[in-house]
């Protein structure tokens, strides 16, 4: 009797188990496909891409220790139609500066530097314009920006000029200190060119040669170059544009610490992998973790935006080649470049294993931005607002505001006025001592001006403007137009002149050029 129960049982249990799984293969039937979470995010790039309409633009993301990404958008070159995509090679400008600082982060592993070595110890004619300070700052101090320069004070030390590295820092001892040592944030590119003679000075090689070694090959970036002069005739480079335009290929005769990488998104993503597995990749420790935890400490306070205070943020810093930064309760790690018709991110949230790079070659300062906010939101289940209508209002006013400065300052010339004195009485040459030299000639029946060391792109025609100011478009198309105002001695002698041309990177107005041999 039992016996027979438990056959009936048995059977019973048999027709509910083909029941149940009759009705799950007819569930399975009728069921739609799982949404690709990968298509709803290539939807909100796409939707960015459209909004701001940048040349071209490549994006890889790293989740979980998996690229779930690497895909490009628009053109590599709009001239011959070339698609951007996941090797197309840009200018990465400042995303290099975490491989320089990595890079003095092996020497420390290795023994061969300490982060607290006086760099003098190093670079023994290494000298800024207070003595103390030059005898007090760190190798860490060039890595995060606290060495009491102004931001980018020195920049047109190294922007297209024809100055080594060794004289470029040669020269910025004439830059006057206008920021406490250690205590205000400057963000120096000439002491991450600093950095790199160290490197050159401990190791025997380039700084060139140290970074592909040791980063680009054991990591398999093999399309990588530390620089436009090492790129393969037959490189896929993403050209950059101004103004839709293929724009020359920049020149980097010294800087290439703070600047030079280019690199691709897919290369990209093993330099990402690896800084969120703790330095390792494909089993191998290329970085230690206590390098890794340094690189990402705050060593060096920024004060918070009213804006940034409003989108969630609570602290912004600097570490070793990385800024710092809170958004949605996680700290992010990124670094954004800039250099001429290039714009690059890298960003990392190491707690929810995510990286985020975005490379453009439009020259759009905003699309980065406005994209990687929509990405954390996604990837971080955060609500947002509207970013890309945020940031391409913040576009408009950026373009608008250009065009009334350039109004105003039309606006501000005095017709009907001449010079004090005949043209010839200004030619001749004039020196800045951190600078170096400019040549004022008369030709083709007008005034010429020469920024000697930057001549290629600081040159050009000048136009009188009012009294003893001229005005100049040099040849850089980046740049708006200057007012070269003369200074005249009361012996009705030009003494010398200085620059009037508004531009956030390059300080035209620390130059004072007096004339030679008066």
């Amino acid at each position: 009797m039992q016996h027979q129960n438990f056959l009936r049982r048995g059977a019973l249990l048999v027709a509910l188990l083909a029941l149940v799984s009759f009705s799950s293969l007819l569930a399975q039937k009728n069921k739609k496909p799982a949404a690709d979470p990968t298509a709803a995010v290539v939807a909100q790039i796409e939707a960015t891409f459209n909004t701001f309409k940048p040349t071209g633009m490549s994006v890889a993301i790293v989740k979980d220790g998996q690229v779930v990404l690497s895909k490009g958008w628009g053109y590599a070159n709009a001239e011959t139609k070339t698609p951007a995509d996941g090797a197309s090679l840009y200018n990465i400008a400042s995303c290099t500066k975490a491989f320089t600082a990595a890079a003095i982060g092996l020497l420390v592993e290795e023994g061969k530097l300490r982060w607290e070595d006086k760099v003098i110890d190093h670079l023994p004619g290494f000298q800024l314009q207070d003595p103390w300070v030059t005898a007090q700052l760190t190798v860490k101090d060039l890595l995060c920006h606290r060495s009491g320069l102004g931001t980018f004070d020195g920049d047109l030390l190294w922007y297209g000029t024809h100055y080594t590295d060794e004289q470029v820092i040669a020269h910025m001892r004439y830059l006057p200190l206008r920021q406490e040592f250690r205590s205000e944030f400057g963000y120096q590119n000439n002491m991450y060119t600093a950095a790199g003679l160290v490197i050159q000075k401990v190791t025997g090689k380039t700084w060139s040669q140290f970074i592909a070694d040791r980063f680009f090959t054991p990591l398999g970036m093999s399309h990588c170059s530390p620089s436009n002069d090492e790129l393969a005739p037959n490189a896929p480079v993403a050209r950059g544009h101004l103004d839709g335009k293929v724009i020359p290929i920049y020149d980097y005769e010294s800087g290439k610490p703070a600047a030079s990488i280019y690199a691709s998104v897919d290369d990209l993503t093993h330099w990402v992998r690896m800084w969120l597995e703790g330095g390792k990749w494909e089993g191998k420790q290329i970085l230690d973790p206590r390098t890794i935890r340094l690189a990402q400490t705050s060593h060096t306070n920024i004060s918070v935006s009213a804006n940034s205070e409003s989108w969630g943020m609570h602290f912004k810093s600097y570490g070793l080649g990385w800024s710092l930064f809170d958004y949605a309760g996680k700290k992010v790690v990124e670094h954004n470049g800039g250099m001429p018709g290039y714009i690059s991110k890298v960003c990392l949230v190491p707690e929810a294993r995510l990286g985020i790079v975005i490379l453009n070659n439009g020259n759009d300062g905003t699309v980065n931005d406005a994209l990687r906010f929509k990405l954390l939101d996604h990837y971080l289940a955060h609500v947002g607002q509207d970013w890309d209508k945020l940031f391409k209002g913040f576009a408009d006013m950026g373009t608008a505001g250009q065009t009334a400065e350039t109004e105003s300052r039309l606006k501000a010339r005095i017709p009907d006025t001449k010079p004090s004195l005949s043209e010839a009485a200004y030619v001749g040459t004039y020196t800045d001592k951190s600078y170096g030299d400019v040549r004022i000639t008369q030709q083709g029946g007008g005034l010429q001006i020469s920024m000697e060391p930057t001549k290629e792109l600081f040159s050009g025609p000048m136009e009188h403007f009012h009294y003893d100011t001229w005005k100049v478009q040099f040849a850089d198309p980046f740049l708006p137009f200057a007012l070269v105002s003369f200074q005249i001695g009361p012996k009705a002698e030009v003494n010398g002149f200085k620059i009037d041309l508004p531009n956030g990177d390059f300080h035209f107005w620390q130059l004072d050029f007096k004339r030679k041999g008066g």
